[in-house]
C-alpha cells in the first residue's frame, strides 16, 4: 500500500511538473504581437503546432493576426488617402507655381521687350533696329547737307560770275548806249547842219 501510495504520490508530482513546464512551455509559445506584420507571421508560423505536413495555428492567433492585418491595412489605406490628398494639394501648388512662373516669365519677357524696343511712329521696333534707322537718317541727312552745301558754293560761284559777266555787259552796255547816244547827237548835228546848208 505504501508503494501505491509512493506511485500516487510520484505521479502527482508528475503531473504537476508536467503542468507546470507545459504552462511555462504555453507561455512562451505565445506570439510576440509588438512586431510588424511580417514578424508576426514568422512568429505564428514557428509558435504554431505541426501536424504531418501542415502547421496548425490556433483560432485566437489566426483572428488576433486577421485583425492585426486589418488594422495595418486599414492604416496604410489612411496613409494611402493622406498621401493622395498631400500630392492632390501638391499638384496643386505646383500648378499654381508654374502658373506663377509662366506669368513672371510673360512679364520678363514683356518687360525685355519694352527695354529692348522703343515705340516709334505707332510701331515697336528694336532699339538696334532704331538706332540704324536713326544714324541712316542721320548719315543722309549729312549726306544731303553736304550736297546742297556744295550745290550752294557751286550755285554761289556761277552767281558770282554771273553777276560779274552782267556788271561787265551792263558797263559793256553803258558805254554802248553812251557811244550810241554821242553817234545820235552827231548824227542829229550832222543833219541839223545839212538841213541848215540846204535852207540856207
Amino acid at each position: 500500500m505504501i508503494q501505491q501510495m509512493k506511485k500516487i504520490f510520484l505521479l502527482i508530482l508528475l503531473l504537476a511538473v508536467q503542468v507546470f513546464f507545459a504552462q511555462d512551455a504555453k507561455k512562451s509559445k505565445v506570439p510576440d504581437w509588438n512586431g510588424n506584420i511580417e514578424q508576426q507571421f514568422k512568429e505564428v508560423y514557428s509558435k504554431s503546432g505541426k501536424y504531418q505536413e501542415y502547421k496548425v495555428i490556433k483560432a485566437s492567433w489566426y483572428n488576433r493576426l486577421r485583425k492585426n492585418v486589418s488594422d495595418t491595412l486599414g492604416a496604410l489605406k489612411n496613409e494611402i488617402v493622406k498621401q493622395k490628398k498631400t500630392i492632390r494639394n501638391l499638384e496643386k501648388e505646383i500648378k499654381s507655381l508654374n502658373n506663377s512662373i509662366a506669368e513672371r516669365d510673360e512679364t520678363i519677357t514683356d518687360l525685355r521687350k519694352q527695354k529692348d524696343s522703343i515705340h516709334f511712329l505707332g510701331m515697336d521696333i528694336h532699339k538696334g533696329t532704331y538706332n540704324m534707322i536713326l544714324w541712316l537718317i542721320i548719315i543722309s541727312l549729312a549726306i544731303a547737307l553736304i550736297f546742297f552745301i556744295y550745290r550752294f558754293i557751286n550755285s554761289n560761284a556761277v552767281t558770282k560770275e554771273t553777276l560779274e559777266k552782267y556788271k561787265e555787259l551792263s558797263e559793256e552796255y553803258q558805254g554802248f548806249r553812251t557811244r550810241s547816244l554821242e553817234r545820235e547827237q552827231s548824227l542829229k548835228r550832222q543833219l541839223i547842219d545839212e538841213m541848215n546848208k540846204h535852207n540856207s
